[in-house]
């Protein structure tokens, strides 16, 4: 019978690689009691240095050469089932695990290390277009006017207007009256009792809609217009809506950009930091869109992905709240000589007329005084301290990536392949391929299509 060897024909086991020329012909025998699986030859030659024969159209590995006598040799063999069968593997459809050119560099990569390193990358994006560190004052009120709604009305000045106005209200309060009722008014009906809170906000007032606010106005507390003091009163919504766009730093641009081999963390100004997955983002891209209520300081942050899907949202306040003071009396004791002195007051007004009255403003005061006196003064403030750390922390959007050093993925290609999951033809990959659940019709025993199967489950080389 006509078989084909080689010398010196290299290849993998785990391979379909076939040799390139047509090798060299011989006429020989089978062995008595051989098979086609591991056959032996017999050939009329010396030459030891065979290592690869065809024969039955199959392709075998040499396992063995024995010299029976002079010029006689016996070549025993086992079946290459990859070579053998390469056409049947290379037409069939497998759902391929690893692959040398079928793959997806987003597929998490089992054989890939993290290394104890990493490198921070960050970009910063100015807020300035939402929060500015100078900020303004809001100032809630009661009064006649109101803010579209109600009758509390909120006023945005400034820190000068502030000032005058706690100068305002630690004036004497009752010097200015020209008449009993000015002076009752001034006294027991104070303006500090109409200011319902104070707050700081780091926004601009340029950030706001022209329609949300009236032209600046003296501010109107209670009854009273506050001389010298001014601000814008709302009329209507104040929310200070911004978008900033935010371009992802990487290191990898494959499944390394996600955890955990990469994290995300965002500084939000006014919040802090908060941890995002870099690959809940389209296109490297977070839109982070801020609603700021200037009223209250309340804000709700989004961030967005390429396509303005909302990934998160965080709720805060940036207010820092002001305490408004003032000094009260020990109401019972006040009321008490309020009520007793007034009636006295009302009886001499009706009895002795207009000159009484003044008698009736000294008796009042008198007892008032005396009553404040006796009880002691003790201090209230509308509101609580706050602070503005984060404000001042920066007033920079920063967006940081942590990425841990890794072994390098390419450099598993040519030995462990790439993760590929997907179906494909096999002769449309080349070097090395792992499939999964692979059933490979072949015209052959048994024996060869387990062995056929197990090569390409297994992970092979198609050459």
């Amino acid at each position: 019978m006509e078989v084909y060897t080689w010398s010196n024909f290299t290849k993998r086991r785990n391979s379909t690689k076939r040799p390139g020329d047509a090798g060299v012909l011989h006429q020989v025998r089978l062995k008595e009691a051989t098979s086609i699986e591991k056959p032996t030859f017999v050939f009329q030659s010396n030459d030891m240095s065979i290592n690869y024969v065809k024969a039955f159209d199959h392709y075998y590995f040499v396992d063995d050469i024995k010299s029976v006598r002079q010029d006689i040799i016996e070549v025993s063999c086992s079946m290459d089932v990859g070579a053998t069968f390469k056409t049947q593997i290379g037409n069939y459809e497998a759902f391929i695990e690893r692959s040398n050119t079928h793959i997806n560099t987003l597929l998490p990569d089992p054989y890939v290390t993290m290394l104890n390193a990493e490198i921070v990358q960050s970009n910063a994006y100015s807020a300035l277009g939402i929060f500015v560190s100078g900020g303004v004052y809001i100032i809630s009120v009661l009064n006649d006017k109101g803010s579209g709604a109600g009758f509390t009305s909120y006023y945005a000045t400034d820190i000068s207007n502030l000032m005058a106005l706690s100068n305002y209200v630690n004036s004497d309060w009752g010097s200015a009256a020209s008449d009993f009722l000015q002076w009752l008014q001034a006294t027991f009906l104070h303006t500090a009792d109409c200011i319902i809170d104070c707050i700081w906000v780091p926004i601009a007032l340029t950030q706001i809609s022209g329609g949300s606010f009236a032209s600046m106005e003296t501010l109107k507390i209670g009854v009273d217009n506050v001389t010298g003091v001014t601000g814008y009163r709302f009329t209507g919504p104040a929310v200070v809506s911004h978008t900033i766009s935010v371009s992802v730093p990487h290191m990898y641009n494959d499944f390394r950009k996600g955890a955990p081999y990469t994290i995300g963390k965002m500084f939000i100004p006014g919040y802090g930091v908060v941890d995002f997955n870099p690959l809940d983002f389209t296109q490297d891209q977070i839109n982070v869109q801020f609603d700021v209520d200037i009223t209250t300081g309340d804000v709700v942050c989004y961030f967005k992905d390429g396509s303005n899907k909302i990934i998160s949202t965080y709720t805060y306040n940036v207010a820092v709240s002001c305490p408004v003071g003032k000094v009260s009396a020990n109401a019972a004791g006040t009321v008490g000589g309020l009520l007793s002195t007034v009636g006295g007051v009302a009886s001499a007004i009706a009895s002795s007329g207009a000159s009484a009255v003044a008698s009736g403003v000294g008796a009042a005061a008198s007892a008032i005084n005396t009553a404040a006196a006796a009880v002691g003064p003790t201090a209230s403030v509308h509101g609580g301290k706050g602070g503005r750390a984060l404000i001042e922390s920066g007033l920079d959007l920063i967006c940081s990536t942590i990425a841990k050093y890794t072994t390098e993925p390419s450099d598993l290609r040519t030995t462990h392949g790439l993760p590929a999951m997907g179906k494909a033809q096999i002769n449309t990959c080349s070097g090395y391929v792992k499939c999964s659940g692979a059933e490979v019709p072949i015209a052959g025993m048994e024996s060869d299509k387990q062995a056929v199967n197990d090569l390409l489950n297994s992970g092979f080389y198609y050459e």
